[in-house]
């Protein structure tokens, strides 16, 4: 995913997909992005549970975001698919 669309007041909030998804034992992290009002929200779930949420304003934010989030999570055993 490289340009991310804009939250359109239309069609409001929308679900853009999964940035990445990381396994640790029998559980699954996967942090999604989805538009937002003010720019772009992340969003990171185990199982069916959000832990961490986050909105972005730019395009760059939620890309370094999402990389410090994976960096994290790389740090607490987790490994990226």
């Amino acid at each position: 995913m490289t340009t991310l669309r804009a939250y359109d007041e239309h069609r409001k909030v929308e679900i853009l997909g999964e940035l990445w998804k990381a396994t640790r034992k029998d559980h699954t992290l996967r942090v999604q992005v989805r538009t937002h009002p003010l720019g772009w929200e992340l969003r990171a779930f185990v199982g069916l549970e959000m832990h961490r949420s986050v909105v972005a304003r730019t395009e760059p934010d939620v890309f370094t975001t999402s990389d410090k989030w994976k960096a994290e999570a790389v740090d607490k055993g987790w490994t990226v698919a």
